[in-house]
């Protein structure tokens, strides 16, 4: 009996970390919607960005990734993504990328600065785009996506707007990168904290400038979170999803509003 018990505890243990989507959080979208899905893995990032008229993926997670965020995208009936954005030329960014080239068939890998070995094996076969600072995209599900910065070192900041959401989408955790942020006139309701939150930005000083209502963190198995940058986000009253302690999180947006649904 304490054998069986003593499996049965380690089997729910196993069953609870794996990552998921929880069943309400299904999308059911209605014209003029869109939703954002950042993944819970194990390790990485990934940001799944869907409408009814196409999907980007932002980043691919770790290669120790591949199974959770292929079992969420199948949980999310994605068929199609039309662009992956590289936001970091690191394998817990690109990881997966060869393999959702071969079942997704992109039509382009969008990445910035020099492409890195570890990436550039990842997107060999497939069309490759560079972007640069203030490069400005139109999403084929909507709204828009401008580059706030583009470094050689293949680190990229998005402006990702829909309706009246911004989405502020960092790629570091330096705060020296700051005042050229600050350039743009920038009002993001969402951010997503660069570096899974182990470096000191953003600053109580752009927090301030920008006042954002939503910060994402993202894990990583190497990484954790600056416990003086955790207790900035929650001394400026950010509701902080810490994907590690949350699970997966969706928010779906309409033109004048967003919520969130996980």
């Amino acid at each position: 009996m304490k054998k069986f018990s003593c499996a049965f505890s380690l089997w729910l243990t196993f069953v609870l970390l794996v990552p998921s989507i929880r069943s309400d959080a299904m999308i059911d979208l209605k014209d003029g919607e869109v939703y954002y899905a950042f993944f819970h893995l194990p390790d990485g990032e990934a940001t799944l960005i869907r409408g009814f008229n196409g999907a980007i993926l932002i980043n691919t997670g770790a290669p120790s990734s591949t199974s959770a965020l292929f079992d969420q995208l199948k949980e999310l009936d994605v068929k199609e993504i039309n662009t992956i954005i590289l936001t970091k030329q690191m394998s817990d960014y690109c990881g997966n990328t060869a393999e959702l080239i071969d079942r997704f068939h992109p039509s382009s890998i969008a990445y910035a600065g020099k492409m890195s070995k570890t990436c550039g094996k990842e997107v060999e076969s497939t069309n490759s785009v560079k972007w640069d600072t203030n490069k400005l995209i139109d999403l084929p599900m909507g709204g828009s996506l401008t580059v706030l910065k583009a470094d050689e070192t293949g680190e990229m900041t998005l402006d990702i707007v829909y309706g009246k959401t911004s989405m502020l989408y960092l790629s570091n955790s330096s705060i020296e990168d700051e005042d050229d942020l600050l350039q743009h006139k920038l009002e993001p309701q969402i951010i997503k904290i660069g570096d899974y939150a182990q470096g000191k930005s953003p600053s109580g000083y752009l927090l301030d400038k920008i006042d954002p209502h939503i910060g994402i963190i993202f894990t990583s198995k190497d990484k954790k979170p600056n416990e003086g940058l955790m207790e900035r986000l929650n001394e400026s009253w950010i509701d902080v999803y810490q994907l590690d302690q949350v699970g997966t999180t969706i928010i779906r947006l309409n033109e004048t509003d967003y919520e969130v649904l996980s």
